[in-house]
This record gives C-alpha cells, structure tokens and sequence, in this order.
C-alpha cells in the first residue's frame, strides 16, 4: 500500500472518528502531527507518524486500533483516568488483564472500546480493548478485563 499525505477531507475524517472515539481535544492532538495514510478499497485503513503505523481504522466498526505511538498521544492529550487501566506492577501480561490485577480504571470506558494499560507510575504498559466496563473492571475478580493487543516489554513494543 502506498503511503501519501490526506487531503484536507481525509483529515476531517480522521478527527471527526477520533472526536468520536476519544475526544475533540485527543482529536486535535493527532491532526496536529506530519499524520500520512494508506488507503485499500479508496478508504483510509492505516495512519502513519514518521513512516511508523501509529493507528489502523477497523472496517467493521469504524473506530481506531491504537499502537504503543497513539497510545502516547492520547495520554499526553487526556486527563486521568480517561481513557486509562491502571494495572498492578511486575506482572507478566500475555493477553489479558485481569481484574484483580486492576487498581483503577476510567469509570466511562465501555466493552469494546481501545484502552490504554499503564501501571501506577503513569507509565505506558500496552494497549487493549476492554472487555468490561470501566467501573467494573476491580470488581470482577479473574475475570477478563482487558484484551491486551500491543504491550511493551522492557521499555521495547511488542
């Protein structure tokens, strides 16, 4: 797929989404940034910051996947606890966080929305999609409360 800069309506597309999933104020953050894409079947399926893919638009749904990049982005451009899972240290995440290793989480989050794990530092653990809702998550024991699809190790993406 060929990467190229969006046109001014391919940015209006990717706020408006991004307003929706998120915020206008995450939105803005993004439209901010050198942003490029890729385009299959004439719509917009990847975005790209410096030549990395930061964000893929789900067909299905029309929502973002985030990376370990736009997970970043949303944080610096969100106020605690939006958009955040809290989890314990030290334990070993291979795809799912589970509530009792949850200490807190943003109350608003939904089933299926894109969610980003940090650990109580505030520091970036990985990316997810919730299973539950937010105010839930600590309460549902081992249960699955989040999805994990991209996680750092070691301060390195998987």
């Amino acid at each position: 797929m060929k990467i190229v800069e969006p046109s001014e309506s391919q940015l209006e597309t990717i706020k408006a989404i991004l307003s929706y999933q998120f915020d206008s104020r995450v939105a803005d953050a993004f439209i901010k940034k050198p942003l490029k894409i890729s385009m299959r079947l004439g719509k917009i399926r990847y975005v790209y910051l410096e030549e990395k893919r930061i964000m893929t638009l789900r067909p299905t749904d029309f929502g973002f996947t985030l990376d370990i990049e736009s997970g970043k982005i949303v944080l610096e451009n969100s106020e605690y606890p939006k958009y955040r899972v809290v989890v314990k240290e030290g334990v070993n995440y291979l795809g799912d966080v589970m509530g009792i290793d949850v200490i807190d989480a943003d109350p608003s989050i939904k089933p299926g929305d894109e969610v980003v794990i940090i650990n109580n530092k505030g520091e970036i653990v990985g990316i997810g999609k919730a299973r539950v809702p937010g105010f839930m998550m600590k309460s549902i024991g081992k249960g699955e409360a989040v999805r994990i699809r991209k996680v750092l190790k070691n301060g390195q993406k998987s």
